[in-house]
């Protein structure tokens, strides 16, 4: 009986000088392709354009917007006027330093803005699948302590408002009257965005509400 390999038919009918035709055959399949950018691993939200359309993009939208009115809205108080209210005599209950309170909602405000872009723009740009998972929790702790403290400033910057006109008002030193409180007011705002958009994200923990482009 023959043993001869399928895969090498023998010629029939002609001439038995041509070689037969050989079909290869593969061990193995084939490699895979490159990874690509698309297919890394899921997130908690949607990427590319449409996490503009979600909640979470919309969402980060808004703590933009309100964190370039916070900035606005502390730098316009130069720091000349708010050591003078720390150092005039006049009574007032409002017991927490202008000049400082003005620094530390600057500082936060920029850092929150600076980290709201940047996670704005790995989801937009896919990037974010390139980031090990773990960065998405830390991510969001980080945020959530930031809304903590969005909180505490506001209330500071509140207290900072009343104290600038306490101590300057009646002189007439005070030249952006409530420009401390529409920073406590977009402070609080922030806060209000930030805490929403990031329990939604923490929330959303298991890979069937996880999104995969």
């Amino acid at each position: 009986m023959s043993t001869s390999d399928l895969r090498y038919p023998a010629a029939s009918g002609g001439d038995s000088s041509i070689p037969p035709v050989v079909t290869p055959h593969y061990g193995s399949s084939l490699p895979n392709p490159p990874s690509d950018v698309s297919q890394g691993r899921p997130t908690r939200c949607a990427t590319g354009v449409r996490f503009l359309t979600t909640i979470h993009g919309i969402l980060n939208i808004v703590i933009i917007i309100a964190l370039v009115c916070v900035i606005i809205s502390a730098g316009v108080v130069s720091s000349d006027e708010a050591r003078a209210a720390d150092d005039s005599g006049a009574e007032t209950s409002a017991k927490v330093s202008a000049f400082h309170t003005r620094n530390a909602v600057l500082v936060f405000s920029i850092f929150g803005l600076i980290a709201i872009l940047f996670d704005t723009i790995i989801h937009v740009t896919k990037l974010v699948h390139r980031l090990p998972a773990i960065f998405d929790k830390i991510f969001i702790i980080v945020m959530l302590v930031l809304a903590v403290i969005y909180f505490i400033l506001g209330c500071c910057a509140a207290a900072w408002e009343k104290k600038m006109r306490d101590k300057l008002e009646q002189f007439d030193l005070l030249s952006h009257k409530g420009a401390a409180a529409s920073a406590a007011f977009f402070l609080f705002v922030a806060m209000i965005a930030t805490t929403v958009d990031f329990v939604l994200r923490l929330l959303n923990r298991s890979s069937s509400q996880s999104y995969n482009p």
